[in-house]
């Protein structure tokens, strides 16, 4: 038998967050007394770690600023459970890709002074798990990773935020994902910090393309297309009602490892079913946006059953160069992920008819029905 997974104990993802931030999301969101600990440990983390992102952001960023990279970035785009970060990482094996590290996700200005990278990379190996909670997908500190984590690290921008906070889901989709009632400065600001987070992460991994896998970016394809004319996208897919278990299970296994503020079942039920109609709402409003020959729509059932065929029309859909070299590394990974155990899921039937009338445009938009394999739960 292998061994189980290191158990590891996660924190919220303020740790390496500047003050200024710290400011605005303690002083305008209500924390619950029985995570003051939990923000107390965060608090002294960050603490510890002032200097070095202070010396990072003085003596060694700008020289990324000032970097534009070769080659277009490629946003893999999508509903969080729909399949984002498995083809993240098949891709990832492309020795071309570089990419957001959950290192740096979580220290994006810790990342290249030595004292600071070995004592915090250290602490992270101990702290982080080795699979995450929700899904049983590995984790490790130089493991591809979305780069949310670390945009709001700067400037309160960030939708992550709700991990902390998941009260104010929604307000934090509308001011960081629709960016409404937001002033420019802020976006501009977050734009530029996004800019430095790919130039750094390029230098990270060694990479030549940046292969992004940010979920929230899904609503931001105008932004995106402001910052990076040329940039290519490819949007997964999956089964809505299968996007809806997967993500109640996860926030179920997650949440309480990561927020400070309680919020009830019900309340969570609720936002799930509302920001996914929003974001497929906003996805399906501007993907119209992008060039022609810039996008490639995938099923996420289609992946998983024809892997290799699947990757191979990436490549050749978004005109790019690469794919024999990285075609063993990729039946390498998926091969050794054969293995890997799903969840299995259930549903009440009165459930399962609210997401069809919530979410039937999209089940109607990309041909979906209930899936078989679901167990449906009746009420006596």
């Amino acid at each position: 038998m292998g061994e189980s997974p290191k158990k590891g104990f996660l924190l919220p993802p303020a740790v390496g967050y500047s003050f200024g931030v710290l400011t605005y999301l303690f002083g305008n969101h209500r924390i619950s007394l029985k995570y003051l600990g939990r923000l107390l440990i965060t608090l002294l983390i960050n603490l510890i770690n002032l200097p070095f992102r202070v010396y990072e952001k003085l003596f060694i960023n700008n020289k990324y600023r000032k970097e534009t990279p070769d080659h277009a970035p490629i946003f893999i785009i999508g509903h969080w459970r729909s399949g984002t970060t498995h083809l993240h990482n098949i891709l990832c094996q492309d020795h071309q890709m570089g990419y957001v590290n959950t290192f740096q996700s979580v220290f994006p200005d810790t990342l290249f002074n030595r004292m600071g990278r070995f004592l915090f990379e250290g602490f992270a190996k101990i702290l982080i798990p080795g699979v995450r909670k929700g899904d049983n997908v590995t984790l490790g500190t130089h493991l591809p990773q979305e780069e949310e984590f670390a945009l709001g690290d700067k400037i309160p921008v960030c939708f992550y935020y709700f991990w902390m906070f998941p009260r104010s889901i929604l307000k934090f989709y509308n001011h960081f994902i629709r960016f409404k009632n937001i002033d420019s400065f802020k976006v501009n600001s977050w734009k530029n910090d996004y800019r430095l987070l790919v130039n750094k992460a390029l230098k990270e991994t060694g990479g030549k393309i940046f292969l992004s896998k940010n979920p929230p970016n899904t609503g931001r394809i105008v932004e995106i297309l402001e910052m990076y004319p040329n940039a290519r996208f490819i949007h997964i897919h999956r089964n809505p009602i299968e996007v809806y278990l997967s993500t109640r299970n996860f926030f179920d296994k997650m949440l309480p490892h990561l927020q400070l503020q309680t919020i009830s079942s019900s309340d969570l039920d609720e936002h799930i079913i509302t920001l996914y109609r929003l974001l497929m709402k906003d996805y399906l409003e501007h993907k119209k946006l992008i060039p022609v020959g810039n996008l490639i729509e995938l099923r996420f059932d289609k992946l998983e059953s024809e892997p290799m065929s699947c990757i191979k029309s990436i490549y050749n859909g978004l005109n790019l160069n690469g794919y024999d070299r990285a075609k063993p590394y990729i039946e390498e990974y998926l091969s050794s992920k054969k293995n890997y155990k799903k969840n299995k899921h259930y549903i009440n039937e009165d459930l399962m008819e609210k997401i069809k009338s919530e979410w039937g445009f999209t089940m109607k938009e990309w041909d979906y029905d209930t899936p078989e394999h679901i167990e449906i739960v009746r009420d006596e």
